[in-house]
């Protein structure tokens, strides 16, 4: 079956190629399109983070006659007010965080404009993460902004020496009743936390990337074969066409030469064609055209090719054959093609001359045509005389 692997060998190939062209021509589409949501995602974290910040803020500036005296104080004393006001506080940003996929929450004051001191902390008191009341931080710019301003910041996915790398937004406590800034709400959301989204986005978008890449190839790929089929199939008989045959014949051929195997060209031709034509019209010799190419189709192994040569003349490959073997596979075809029965004939019968040509190493396609016509041509001499 030579044909069939030239022609699944031709087909992976271009597979393969329309994979590569598409998902090339995909690929950067799709690097911007996550770029871009890569930004988003980064923006709603913002808000989200930013929105957070506000509502923590809004909710100790409304108890700001509580929080202030904590806020204003150097240390607590264990087991005083301040202390249990401190732990009250501190539940309710845990119970934030825990309800939330927020990495920190915490609030600190002003000491100066490079440090700020930890008041509230939504960590665990266990975590080494957790920042006492107290505690010294290093301020950043945006930090500093919000304190002196009294304006929110966030920021963009920044790198922290000591905490590490953040999205951080923060908001002012304000004093309602002086409109002082206390000291504000801050906000992280780790690295971590965004490589999540982005590589749950990047699952998706990969999957419908290639999905998409599969399915435009799949169509492109159908297109191309089907265009490609088409040109090689003759329209009347469905058969492949003489452009077919001779792409056919030096496939089988090289194959041939490959495995030292013989093969068998025969060549047909409809005998009394033009009569049928001449006598009963155009309509009906095409009918008996399509009716040998369904007959020589049955008479052959599906592997076997064949080919409307061209007018009424047909032909049929018979790889690994020799002349001897390709007798029975000559009997058959007369026999399927004496059986057609087209009532148009008017009882006339249809046949056919075929002659047949072994290929032998060193005979060449155009020698083996030759010789298989020149065969042909005996052979509807024989019927002439007979």
């Amino acid at each position: 079956m030579p044909i069939n692997r030239h022609a699944l060998a031709w087909k992976r190939n271009l597979f393969l190629l329309l994979l590569l062209v598409v998902g090339f021509s995909v690929a950067m589409p799709v690097y911007y399109i996550y770029k871009q949501a890569e930004a988003i995602m980064i923006e709603q974290t913002q808000s989200k983070a930013s929105s957070l910040a506000v509502s923590v803020a809004a909710f100790l500036s409304y108890n700001i006659e509580d929080y202030r005296p904590l806020s204003e104080a150097d240390v607590l004393a264990e087991g005083g007010k301040l202390e249990q006001t401190y732990l009250a506080f501190n539940a309710v940003l845990e119970e934030i965080k825990r309800n939330s996929d927020v990495t920190f929450i915490y609030t600190s004051k002003y000491l100066n404009d490079k440090t700020s001191i930890f008041i509230l902390d939504a960590e665990n008191p266990n975590s080494v993460l957790f920042s006492p009341f107290g505690s010294r931080d290093s301020m950043d710019p945006a930090e500093l902004q919000t304190l002196l301003s009294g304006e929110s910041t966030v920021t963009r996915v920044e790198d922290d020496s000591v905490w590490g790398t953040y999205l951080s937004a923060y908001a002012p406590i304000k004093d309602n009743r002086d409109g002082s800034t206390v000291g504000l709400v801050g906000v992280d959301y780790s690295e971590d936390y965004l490589l999540v989204q982005f590589r749950r986005f990047g699952w998706v978008l990969n999957i419908s990337f290639t999905v998409f890449t599969l399915l435009i190839s799949i169509a492109i790929y159908i297109l191309i074969v089907a265009i490609h089929e088409r040109n090689g199939i003759d329209d009347l008989t469905k058969l492949g066409n003489k452009r077919a045959f001779l792409k056919g014949l030096q496939v089988t051929l090289e194959e041939a030469k490959k495995t030292n195997q013989n093969f068998v060209l025969c060549m047909l031709d409809v005998n009394s064609f033009k009569a049928i034509n001449d006598t009963y019209g155009h309509p009906v010799g095409d009918s008996v055209l399509r009716c040998i190419g369904r007959a020589l189709m049955q008479a052959v192994d599906k592997s076997k090719g064949c080919y409307r040569y061209g007018g009424d003349e047909f032909a049929v490959l018979l790889p690994n054959t020799t002349l001897l073997q390709a007798q029975a596979a000559k009997k058959s075809m007369e026999d399927e093609i004496s059986a057609i029965d087209i009532p148009d004939l008017k009882g006339m019968r249809v046949s056919a001359s075929i002659g047949m040509a072994e290929w032998l190493p060193g005979i060449t396609a155009e020698t083996l045509i030759d010789l298989s016509d020149k065969d042909l041509y005996v052979q509807k001499l024989k019927k002439h005389h007979h």
